[in-house]
Order: structure tokens, then C-alpha cells, then sequence
């Protein structure tokens, strides 16, 4: 790997860490499930206020504090 591409890897780790959104690799992570199932409970649209740009998906913290948390996702 090169200084170029180490370099942006990096940046983009540090402009994940202070977002407010996480990827489904992260939600899957912190839940303990597999990515797979991750993304299939986003297409169904179990996670409401998840964010899908093309194929890409963010969630927000909010939305997975309230998972943690047991809340009901569809209360506003």
C-alpha cells in the first residue's frame, strides 16, 4: 500500500470516528450479528432512519442508541 492510499484510509477512519452516522459493517458489529442480516433488515426497512445513497447505507447513532436501548424505532 502505498503513502497515497494509506493516507486516505486513514482519513476516512478519522471522519467516520466523529460522525454521527456508522455503515451496516458497524451496526453489525455492535449488535453481533452478521453483515448479511445487516443489510436484509435494511432493505426490508426495519431500521427506520436509515439512510440509503445508491447502494450505500448510513445509520445514525440515534437510530442505534434507540436499538440499544429496546426503544420502539417507529415512535417519532
Amino acid at each position: 500500500m502505498d503513502k497515497r492510499t494509506k493516507a486516505r484510509r486513514e482519513a476516512r477512519a478519522a471522519k467516520l470516528k466523529g460522525a454521527k452516522m456508522r455503515t451496516p459493517r458497524e451496526l453489525s458489529e455492535i449488535l453481533g450479528v452478521g453483515v448479511n442480516q445487516t443489510y436484509m433488515a435494511l432493505a426490508r426497512g426495519d431500521v427506520p432512519g436509515a439512510i440509503r445513497f445508491g447502494t450505500r447505507w448510513l445509520i445514525p447513532d440515534r437510530v442505534i442508541e434507540r436499538i440499544l436501548n429496546g426503544e420502539p424505532l417507529n415512535a417519532a
